[in-house]
């Protein structure tokens, strides 16, 4: 009985320290001009630096088979998780497209698809899309 008891405590306590990761440590890295293409349902989050500032373009893409479903959408976060900007739909064919100036530093996307934390039968399906990052230096 003690033996369960101490299991029970400890899976608790990781729970608990599991809850209060910050999704920003996962982030994926996000290069200029190469897609990164996720072909699941869910949130993702997302990050890039600038060295300099520059205006910056982050759109989704999802493709000819997955469009039907619904795009993505996107929020630009700085780096203490402040939603700078969200976009639904502006991009082609209903994807988002975030287009603004940012000073240099650290950046983050979260991107969530329309199913994301669904129960319905469309996480056991692939989802694709892409996300690209654009930067235009300032000269």
């Amino acid at each position: 009985m003690r033996c369960c008891v101490s299991t029970l405590l400890a899976l608790l306590l990781l729970a608990g320290c599991a809850g209060t990761r910050n999704p920003h440590d996962l982030a994926i890295g996000l290069t200029p001009d190469r897609p990164f293409e996720v072909m699941s349902t869910g949130m993702r989050y997302f990050t890039f630096t600038l060295q300099e500032p520059a205006n910056v373009v982050l759109e989704s893409e999802t493709f000819p088979w997955d469009s039907a479903m619904g795009a993505p959408s996107g929020e630009l976060l700085d780096v203490d998780g402040e939603v700078v900007e969200r976009d639904w739909h502006s991009g082609i064919d209903g994807n988002f497209r975030i287009e603004r100036h940012l000073d240099a530093g650290t950046w983050y996307l979260r991107v969530t698809t329309p199913y994301a934390g669904s129960s319905s039968a469309f996480l056991d399906r692939d989802y694709r899309y892409s996300v690209t990052l654009r930067i235009v230096r300032n000269g």
